[in-house]
């Protein structure tokens, strides 16, 4: 099959849908099919990458316009200029707005659904109003529908009464070896299992700055907190979590983190905590677990779908619960020890990318996808 990906920025910056699109085209590809994946940039150009195809399009910086037009110039190149296209994959709803163009030139396609877009608070009131809007036309207008998470494919459901598939994340399982030496840890003063660690693009709804006031008021005793990620498109919110934690020298910002420090990071940390108010199926907090990472979590069903009974759970947006939860994940090691075996066994069984690639191409083949 030759598979179209469309919507995503640059799988150099691995958000969610980047890490999704880039290691089920790796996989698929691995399988012997042809991948190509369009990308949001800041410029021009194409590359290879472990023989997908990655072809990057300038897009406006204006968050609501940029995936409609990208998607929409993206979808006619792929309908027009590409040769053979079996499938083509929409990532969220704004880039599927477009869907129904292949469909005209018989070439099938789905919606991916990777989180309710339209709850972040990075968005403006009328921008959310807009993308609620997006995901009640693509819900009707999509034909085949798939969710990164149960939750979702629920809500669908529920909602508009229409039927999707679940298809989720999945991660690569990691290699000390393959993944080389990093010295993050000297760099930043950090200790081998003395850091809870957040990891992750700095936006209200994942909720760091409750992280960090509740870290502050608990007793961490030697631990520090380590915030991995950034957000240039929100200086100023990233510039208030800074301001939060100017006064405690054991919170400590790394800026966001690739390859063999970020590795590093999950490796070496005592806990992964993830209080958001809002996700789909988050990819970190799957690579947390293929780490034997034990997670404090929010406890919302995207995470309890993965999680169930094996995670220390707070209210999201709940300081309170937020302190006493570090307190008891430091006081607590058998604990958190048995959490994080019985996640990473969730993790072999279910959540690696030659399965979630099997599970994606017999779906293709059930509905009648060929090549």
């Amino acid at each position: 099959m030759k598979i179209v990906f469309i919507g995503g920025r640059s799988v150099h910056i691995l958000g969610g849908i980047e890490n999704y699109m880039l290691n089920l085209t790796r996989e698929l590809n691995r399988l012997g099919h042809e991948c190509i994946i369009w990308c949001e940039s800041d410029h021009d150009g194409e590359e290879n990458i472990d023989g997908v195809r990655v072809i990057y399009q300038y897009g406006p910086k204006n968050n609501l316009i940029c995936k409609p037009w990208c998607s929409l110039k993206a979808t006619l190149k792929t309908v027009f200029r590409i040769k053979g296209v079996s499938f083509i994959h929409y990532n969220a709803w704004p880039p599927s707005l477009w869907s129904w163009i292949p469909r005209l030139a018989g070439i099938p396609s789905l919606m991916e659904g990777h989180g309710l877009e339209w709850q972040r608070s990075k968005y403006s009131p009328t921008a959310r109003k807009v993308l609620k809007f997006m995901e009640k036309v693509t819900a009707y207008s999509n034909h085949h529908l798939a969710m990164c998470s149960k939750d979702q494919v629920e809500y669908f459901r529920q909602t508009y009464g229409v039927e999707s598939v679940c298809i989720p994340g999945a991660v690569n399982l990691p290699s000390e070896e393959r993944e080389g030496f990093s010295d993050i840890l000297e760099r930043y003063g950090l200790q081998d299992k003395k850091f809870f660690l957040f990891m992750g693009r700095f936006v209200q709804d994942k909720n760091p700055d409750y992280l960090i006031r509740a870290f502050i008021q608990s007793e961490h005793q030697d631990m520090k907190l380590v915030l991995a990620g950034s957000n240039d498109a929100m200086p100023e919110y990233v510039d208030s979590l800074h301001q939060l934690a100017k006064d405690c020298p054991d919170v400590v910002f790394t800026g966001a983190v690739y390859g063999k420090d970020k590795s590093a990071l999950l490796r070496h940390a005592y806990c992964f905590c993830l209080p958001s108010t809002i996700e789909g199926l988050s990819i970190v907090m799957l690579e947390a677990a293929s780490y034997h990472l034990p997670i404090l979590a929010s406890d919302i069903e995207a995470n309890k779908e993965f999680l169930k009974d094996d995670a220390i759970y707070v209210r999201p947006e709940n300081e309170g619960d937020l302190v006493e939860a570090l307190e008891r994940a430091i006081s607590n090691p058998e604990l958190l020890h048995q959490y994080e075996e019985t996640n990473y066994q969730k993790i072999l069984d279910n959540y690696t990318w030659d399965k979630t690639a099997k599970k994606y191409v017999d779906y293709l083949r059930s509905i009648g996808v060929k090549g």
